[in-house]
């Protein structure tokens, strides 16, 4: 109908022009012709194309998804390669004893998010880290219409645990992760396969319990990559938010988990016998941010970040038991309408264990982003473990995204 009345307005509007045109040219402005010619018009067959499209079930247009690609490209040099790395912190691959740097693809990310039907959502998020091979960081379905504000996911998924662990890669502020990922989670994060049930408490303000039950790939993390397949790891989070005031906001959360260790001298990729020993990890994170109401006055902003986590892993035959903890805070500032600058510590080893030795990372970075689409970061950090020499290490990052991205956890 849209389409006919479309082509009408023209109609009407080209006889007008050439009234308008050629006067001296006997034109028909009788009401008879011209209702002729508008119901030549109204009657004529609409093409194929604008009609509607009848094959296939109700809404199957819905199963186009949306897809999207994120590149990441970092230059880089340091006196030496870092102490440890996360699965998606760029790679230069030089030798140990040396400095090292270049240019590297830090990670591609490609996505695919649709309404799978009017009960589940899918999203699949496939990375290539370092250009070393396809990787599934996230793919999973979640219910749209569970009662009571529950809501499950099912598949591989980013698991709740602390705040930087859910977001992906594009979603930092800074070109490294923190220490406290690799540490504690696992060097690609805590994400294995398994399900998750959330709880979305009915009150005025945000409140939201999760429960999760993942089964993590041997030597896949330092606390649970230690379980066989029916001995899951369990994991509860609580997170809040509380606005205070027009200009304040405050997010917390909090996380206790427990599973197995790896056994003593266990390696990635090898097979376990049995469970290691059992682990006990607990931890709280915390989002402070100010931004107030008339923020395009000078687009100014402030945000602080935190997390903590402590471990504690049991006694297993003549190993003793073991306590460790580390946290990190950075606090990141919006400067104009394109400019961030921010500032991080990593401290991990307080108290320090066989398994967590203490050191510190010290990074600094400003940020420029031309649009919502593309960002250019430049970043320099010192780290230290015990008691040697310092790296030094200075990282120049470029990212753009393409095609239609949905939001990610908060």
């Amino acid at each position: 109908m849209i389409p006919s009345i479309l082509s009408a307005s023209l109609a009407l509007a080209n006889l007008l022009a050439q009234a308008g045109a050629a006067p001296d040219t006997p034109v028909s402005t009788s009401s008879d012709d011209l209702s002729k010619q508008l119901d030549s018009v109204l009657t004529a067959p609409v093409p194929p194309s604008q009609t509607r499209k009848t094959q296939g079930p109700a809404g199957s247009g819905l199963m186009n998804p949306d897809i999207s690609v994120i590149f990441d490209g970092v230059a880089g040099a340091a006196s030496r390669p870092r102490a440890s790395s996360a699965g998606d912190d760029p790679d230069f691959s030089g030798p140990a004893a040396k400095g090292t740097g270049g240019f590297a693809v830090q990670e591609v990310e490609v996505g695919f998010q649709s309404t799978v039907d009017p009960y589940f959502a899918a999203n699949v998020f496939l990375t290539i880290p370092n250009l070393q091979g396809i990787e599934v960081e996230e793919a999973y379905a979640v219910t749209t219409g569970l009662p009571g504000g529950l809501q499950l996911k099912l598949g591989v998924f980013r698991s709740a645990a602390g705040r930087q662990n859910e977001q992906h890669l594009h979603m930092q502020d800074f070109s490294l992760r923190p220490l406290l990922n690799q540490a504690y989670l696992g060097t690609d994060g805590l994400r294995p396969p398994g399900a998750q049930l959330s709880w979305l408490a009915p009150l005025p303000f945000f409140l939201r319990f999760t429960g999760e039950v993942l089964s993590v790939e041997p030597g896949a993390s330092p606390t649970f990559g230690g379980g066989l397949r029916r001995s899951p790891t369990f994991l509860g989070n609580v997170k809040t938010f509380a606005p205070m005031g027009e200009s304040w906001s405050l997010f917390l959360g909090g996380t206790v988990a427990t599973g197995h260790a790896p056994p003593p001298g266990f390696v990635e990729g090898g097979v376990l016998d049995d469970d290691g020993p059992r682990t006990l990890l607990a931890g709280g994170d915390l989002y402070l941010k100010y931004m107030p109401p008339n923020h395009v006055a000078n687009y100014f902003a402030v945000t602080v970040q935190s997390e903590y986590f402590w471990r504690q892993t049991f006694a297993e035959g003549a190993n003793p038991r073991s306590r460790d903890a580390g946290f990190y805070a950075q606090i990141v500032a919006q400067l104009a309408r394109r400019w961030h600058m921010g500032g991080r510590f990593d401290q991990l080893g307080i108290p320090a264990s066989a398994i967590q030795p203490r050191g510190d990372r010290v990074s600094v970075m400003a940020m420029f982003t031309p649009s919502e689409f593309s960002r250019v970061r430049l970043q320099g950090e010192r780290e230290k473990v015990d008691n040697g020499n310092p790296i030094y290490e200075a990282l120049l990052l470029l990212e753009f995204s393409i095609g239609a991205h949905g939001a990610h956890p908060f």
